[in-house]
């Protein structure tokens, strides 16, 4: 059986120590920023990604080709799956293997080791091949494969015309990112449920993701939870109607040499609920990352990074507890100077 946060909430209004992070991992939010709106249709489209992912690492995009209606069937059944009973929820982990297709869990993979949790309930899909790994994924509530299926296959082509948009303004060419660098898709399912004492607790640490970029949905929009690391202090992240918010990851940030900077956020726990579903877009496990060799030829721009297999990477990722967002300093993927 598996135990997730939504089934087992105390009812006595109080939060379990193991969730309570130090007041110096949860400080406190210090405003409100709105992240550029990027409007897809327009001519200077990539113009302003660029200058987006420079200020904060992160941007919105609208008239983006994803109907109204995938969106909204997608999250309506994302909420509808955490509401299921939990034998049916048990359904879904076919066996406990972090690389199994699709997974349910609470907190992170890391649950029995980590000395705090997470504030939330985890649905991980692997997403490449589609046709090979929709069979695994939950079949409960009614037509949850084929909804889910037709909303990952709008956001993967959203995302290869957003690389494109990227690869161009760094100088590269439109379809650099069409092919190891992209190929591993997974979309990753968070539920927040109602906190009794949110100020103690997070839906996620500071971090920024590991892979090329993430493309992030939430509902309701009029939860706070998302939260940005800006100039020094944390601001909550106000989003549009039908927008999908896009994240930098750590790869992109080494492919462009530095010239992009993964955004780093975190997930705030709020009274109410709060679901969202993130897209990312990642490397393939045996995929050599390095700097993009069209941006390191003069000699004054050398790499700044050196080259490393992703699932290298990804296991130092996984495998640290706590803040995630300097891994690439850390653990000696960066050339000192």
């Amino acid at each position: 059986m598996v135990n997730l946060l939504s089934d087992c909430i105390a009812a006595n209004g109080e939060t379990a120590k193991n969730y309570v992070f130090p007041p110096e991992r949860r400080p406190p939010t210090s405003g409100k920023v709105d992240i550029p709106i990027i409007d897809l249709q327009e001519e200077n489209s990539t113009k302003h990604i660029l200058n987006a992912i420079q200020d904060f690492g992160v941007f919105q995009v609208i008239n983006h080709g994803v109907s109204k209606d995938i969106i909204s069937e997608a999250m309506k059944v994302f909420k509808e799956v955490f509401e299921l009973p939990p034998e049916e929820k048990s359904k879904i982990n076919m066996k406990e293997d972090i690389n199994q297709f699709c997974r349910i869990y609470s907190s992170s993979y890391n649950f029995d080791s980590e000395k705090i949790h997470y504030w939330r309930d985890v649905l991980k899909h692997h997403c490449s091949p589609l046709e090979e790994c929709i069979n695994f994924w939950p079949q409960k509530p009614e037509k949850y494969r084929e909804k889910v299926g037709t909303y990952v296959t709008a956001l993967k082509d959203l995302g290869s015309r957003i690389l494109g948009f990227i690869s161009q303004g760094i100088g590269l060419e439109k379809e650099y990112f069409a092919n190891e660098l992209s190929e591993d898709n997974n979309l990753i399912v968070n539920h927040y449920p109602p906190c009794p004492n949110p100020s103690l607790t997070l839906g996620l640490t500071k971090h920024s993701d590991p892979n090329l970029i993430t493309i992030l949905q939430a509902v309701p929009l009029h939860v706070p939870g998302l939260e940005l690391f800006k100039d020094g202090q944390w601001l909550s992240v106000s989003t549009v109607p039908d927008a999908f918010v896009v994240f930098v990851g750590n790869q992109l940030q080494v492919v462009s040499n530095g010239e992009l900077k993964a955004g780093v956020h975190r997930v705030r726990n709020a009274s109410e609920a709060r679901t969202s579903a993130a897209f990312f877009i990642n490397p393939s496990n045996e995929c050599i990352v390095e700097p993009a060799k069209e941006l390191v030829q003069a000699e004054n721009n050398p790499p700044l990074y050196k080259a490393f297999k992703y699932e290298d990477f990804f296991k130092v990722y996984t495998g640290q507890e706590g803040d995630r967002h300097t891994i690439l300093e850390d653990f000696g993927f960066k050339i000192k100077p």
